[in-house]
C-alpha cells in the first residue's frame, strides 16, 4: 500500500515539472516575439528622432530657396535637410535621419520673404506635393 502512494506522488511530481516545462517554453516563445517586436519599434522611434533632429537643424540655416531641391549635410549627425521653393512665397523641407534604412522623411511648409520661416504646426510624414516625382530628392 506504501508503495501506490510514493508512486502517486511522483507521477504528480513528474506531471507538475512537465507543466512547468512546457509553460517555461511557451513563456519563452512569446518574449522571443515580442523581443523582435520590441526592436521594430526601437528603430522606428530612433529614425523619427533622428529625422526631427535633422527637421530641427534645418531650420536654423541660411537657405536661398531655388525651384529645385537643395540639400545640407551634418554628417557628424547623419543628417540632410532638403529645401524646394513649390510656389512663389512658398517653400517645402525635407529632412532626414541618414543612419536609417530606409531614412524616413519629415517635410514642413516654410515662408519665403527676406528669410525663410518655417510654419509653427509642425512636420507631415507625407510628401504633401501631387506629384510623386517632386517629392524625390536627390
Amino acid at each position: 500500500m506504501n508503495r501506490q502512494r510514493g508512486f502517486s506522488s511522483v507521477s504528480m511530481v513528474m506531471m507538475l515539472l512537465i507543466l512547468g516545462a512546457v509553460l517555461l517554453h511557451g513563456l519563452e516563445q512569446h518574449l522571443r516575439t515580442e523581443s523582435s517586436l520590441l526592436m521594430n519599434e526601437r528603430r522606428a522611434m530612433s529614425a523619427f528622432n533622428n529625422a526631427l533632429s535633422a527637421q530641427a537643424w534645418g531650420t536654423t540655416l541660411d537657405w536661398q530657396p531655388t525651384s529645385e531641391w537643395q540639400c545640407k549635410m551634418r554628417p557628424e549627425n547623419g543628417w540632410r535637410a532638403c529645401l524646394k521653393s513649390v510656389s512663389p512665397g512658398e517653400v517645402l523641407m525635407a529632412a532626414q535621419g541618414l543612419q536609417d534604412k530606409p531614412p524616413l522623411t519629415l517635410w514642413r511648409w516654410g515662408k519665403r520673404g527676406a528669410a525663410v520661416t518655417f510654419s509653427s504646426q509642425g512636420w507631415i510624414d507625407i510628401c504633401p506635393l501631387r506629384e510623386a516625382t517632386l517629392c524625390q530628392l536627390p
